[in-house]
């Protein structure tokens, strides 16, 4: 029995792709995962299926197909901080599948700004509101934000603002591990002004 691979690729550039999730991958019948990560194996003759938009169809395609290939999902960072792997591992048994770990997006933040992360809170914002988010903000000394287009870091800065956040360090990370990484450490009432970001995470730490 084939069992589905799901790895993690890390920031999504080669140089921090585990050397066995590039065995894995380069022995495989078929890719799945978004198009940026995709991108990244273009060279292989693989087939490959977007996993943007499709997340519905992918299921039962791998269900009915990993018996008869060797299926490996790419999530970026690593599969157990918010990925499909969520998904997955309720329609598929724990004896279907194996996860690789990848680098994780906090990992490369705070190895940025030289600091541990074991005391930190991780949090994604990835389709869901502010609500709670002031509350955390003050009950920990360290918040680490996965970010989307609707809770870009200058949303964060304001809305913690207007949630009475003082005296907090902000610090966005853009494109990680990309030629165009930029980072900026501000303080939530600078980085409230600032717009225009990419791809981000950001730390809120006292």
């Amino acid at each position: 029995m084939n069992k589905v691979h799901i790895i993690g690729v890390g920031p999504g550039t080669m140089d921090y792709l585990l050397p066995i999730a590039k065995r894995e991958i380069q022995n495989a019948d078929c890719l799945i995962g978004a198009e940026r990560l995709l991108g990244l194996f273009a060279d292989l003759n693989k087939e490959k299926i977007r996993l943007e938009g499709h997340f519905t169809d992918v299921i039962p395609y791998i269900k009915e197909n990993r018996d008869k290939k060797k299926i490996i999902v790419l999530v970026s960072g690593d599969p157990g901080l918010y990925s499909f792997l969520g998904q997955l591992s309720k329609v598929l048994s724990k004896e279907e599948y194996v996860v690789i770990p990848g680098i994780s997006a906090v990992q490369m933040a705070f190895s940025r700004i030289g600091e541990n992360w074991q005391d930190a809170e991780v949090i994604s914002l990835h389709g869901r509101k502010f609500d709670n988010l002031a509350k955390e903000v003050k009950n920990y000394a360290k918040i680490f934000i996965f970010t989307d287009s609707k809770s870009s870091p200058e949303k964060i800065a304001a809305n913690l603002l207007e949630e009475g956040v003082e005296n907090r360090r902000a610090i966005v990370f853009e494109n990680l591990a990309y030629a165009n990484e930029r980072i900026i450490d501000s303080d939530l009432k600078n980085l409230s002004k600032m717009k225009g970001f990419g791809l981000c995470v950001v730390i809120i730490k006292k």
